[in-house]
């Protein structure tokens, strides 16, 4: 049996880390021993699947729904797979967005990058219909 401060150690996480998972219900000691938490070899393999979750992207409300429907027997993780896949597609794209965006104003001839078309026309998306152009607020100062 480990005690949580070996626990957290032979996992790389800190005590706190472990204390607060259980609170939210994602961790349960299997016993105390003098008061003190104790833990066998299954608990490293609950710690090593929540970071493995927390690695794809999941959520620690998304990863006790995960836990909750695992023990219902109920085979809803496909679904729950399915949605994250979808947010991380999304957060790609953005990514991607943000990738060229900054690779352009590193090259941009433009030695203000307020004053590039392409920045202000960003900004202007930004804004939103209606809202002033960069143009216009520029002129305002």
């Amino acid at each position: 049996m480990l005690t949580i401060g070996q626990l957290a150690q032979s996992c790389g996480v800190p005590t706190s880390t472990i204390r607060f998972w259980e609170r939210r219900g994602l961790l349960a000691p299997d016993a105390r021993q003098s008061g003190q938490r104790r833990y066998d070899e299954r608990a490293r393999v609950e710690v090593a699947l929540l970071k493995l979750c927390q690695d794809a992207g999941f959520t620690l409300a998304e990863i006790g729904r995960f836990a909750e429907h695992r023990n219902s027997g109920r085979l809803i993780w496909r679904d729950m797979v399915k949605d994250k896949i979808l947010d991380v597609e999304e957060n790609l794209r953005r990514l991607h967005k943000a990738h060229d965006m900054l690779g352009h104003a590193l090259n941009c001839p433009h030695e203000d990058i307020t004053e590039c078309p392409l920045f202000q026309e960003a900004v202007g998306h930004r804004l939103g219909p209606g809202g002033p152009t960069p143009e216009q607020t520029a002129s305002q100062d």
